[in-house]
């Protein structure tokens, strides 16, 4: 069975979300699909700066 996703509604700048959809465009992506990859990109860039506990 494939995981419900709960929408989640998200506020931009209109700044940021013409650079989003600017980004989403030039890599052919839809805008969700491009803002999921980055915020899965920033996270798990976060993940390798944080030192071992």
């Amino acid at each position: 069975m494939q995981k419900r996703i709960t929408p989640y509604p998200l506020r931009l700048s209109e700044t940021t979300r013409q650079a989003a959809e600017q980004e989403a465009e030039k890599n052919r992506r839809s805008l969700n699909a491009e803002l999921t990859l980055l915020i899965e990109e920033a996270l798990e860039s976060r993940r390798k700066r944080r030192p071992r506990a």
